[in-house]
């Protein structure tokens, strides 16, 4: 599953050729370049990334009325056919106007979460002790989760407005469901959560920490 194809996320897909990649709706065209509105240095794609392996891109959350919401994930454009059903289609989840429940169980929800990247997807995971939301790239600073600071914006080479997000508004509106969900209790990590990262407490939480040595 992918939270979106910025390149300090995608890591190498083909090590990993017989996975199948779960990606959000409008992601493939994004690697494809067909979004013209983004811009900046940060808007470069590989658009070969997920070539030749098995991808699903998630139905769009917000269909027309004619266009019903299958109940099954769509297969993007470059992958064999193949389909995995989600147990369901886009429903809304306490404030999330759209999730959908990965094993029907409700303990993994993946969350529709506009504004950085089309197709930009987040996590809500129930654990043992607590709700958690991995919050991708909605977010890439503690101090804007909290309104201590704002989503900057700069003019580039021919003076077009540019963010580090594709849609402000749209990634604004998400910001601010995902800062309901920290006041009630859910447990916010963003990708680039340094403060996370470097709390005491959380040593212990990285994936492998406490695992057995088996290269012996």
């Amino acid at each position: 599953m992918r939270w979106q194809v910025h390149w300090d996320h995608i890591g190498t897909p083909r090590d990993f050729p017989n996975s199948t990649f779960v990606v959000g709706h409008g992601t493939l065209d994004v690697l494809e370049g067909k979004h013209a509105a983004l811009r900046g240095s940060h808007s470069f794609f590989e658009s070969d990334l997920l070539s030749g392996l098995k991808v699903i891109e998630l139905p769009d959350p917000s269909p027309s009325p004619k266009d019903g919401n299958p109940p099954e994930s769509q297969v993007g454009s470059s992958s064999p056919a193949i389909t995995i059903n989600l147990q369901g289609s886009w429903k809304p989840l306490d404030n999330l106007p759209a999730v959908m429940d990965v094993f029907g169980d409700g303990s993994l929800y993946i969350v529709d979460a506009p504004g950085h990247l089309p197709g930009h997807i987040n996590l809500l995971a129930r654990t043992t002790t607590k709700w958690v939301y991995l919050a991708g790239d909605a977010c890439h600073d503690r101090r804007i989760l909290d309104k201590s600071k704002a989503i900057g914006t700069w003019h580039d080479a021919h003076n077009k407005v540019c963010c580090i997000h594709a849609d402000l508004a749209a990634a604004e509106a998400t910001l601010e469901r995902v800062r309901d969900l920290e006041g009630k209790g859910v447990e916010v990590i963003l990708a680039h959560d340094v403060e996370w990262e470097n709390d005491v407490k959380n040593t212990g939480r990285f994936f492998g920490k406490g695992l057995p040595n088996l290269s012996n």
